[in-house]
């Protein structure tokens, strides 16, 4: 019985979990030359979400997102003369609600959807990696996913520029990259 619960449990947290990504390297572009560095180029907010008036947990999107890029990028070794960019268009975000999430799985999903661009030195676009990522279920283990999803997808957007190739991504859930023309 107590192995039904637990095995119970474990799917319904990790089913309600998910990242999906992939590698879209522009035509004709070459690839990506890591030795070159990366640095975090512009971050834009699109999503049009706004924390509530002197709500304590709020924060800027923009700033939660660059930090947490440039934290991933130096982790995944790819800092350095920084000749290439990763700029970020945050395309969504909803916060969620963790009691929620405790109550009704799928209730209160935090979630957050970018577009990560490669560029070069000279601004010529090498690749774009599109990342969304939701946290559905949890409760109580998910308390603070609604900042901690930036470390997460910037965490995904580095390990593909790492290896463009890889199918399977992030901590929980499920990811995929893959080889597309634009």
């Amino acid at each position: 019985m107590k192995r039904a619960v637990f095995l119970t449990f474990f799917l319904a947290l990790a089913a309600g979990c998910g990242t999906t990504s992939n590698y879209i390297q522009a035509p004709g572009a070459q690839g990506i030359n890591q030795a070159e560095g990366f640095k975090v180029g512009q971050v834009e907010d699109l999503s049009g979400f706004q924390f509530r008036p002197n709500d304590p947990d709020a924060f800027s999107l923009k700033e939660t997102m660059s930090t947490a890029l440039g934290a991933a990028l130096a982790r995944q070794g790819l800092t350095g003369e920084g000749r290439n960019k990763v700029n970020v268009n945050i395309l969504a975000y909803d916060p969620g609600n963790a009691f929620a999430r405790w109550i009704v799985p799928g209730a209160g999903a935090t979630k957050l959807t970018v577009e990560a661009t490669i560029v070069d030195k000279k601004g010529t676009q090498l690749a774009k990696i599109p990342v969304d990522r939701h946290i559905s279920a949890g409760g109580g283990f998910t308390v603070g996913a609604y900042k901690y999803i930036f470390e997460e997808v910037a965490q995904e957007i580095a390990a593909i520029i790492k290896d463009p190739t890889r199918t399977n991504g992030g901590k929980r859930g499920q990811a995929g990259a893959s080889r597309n023309a634009y």
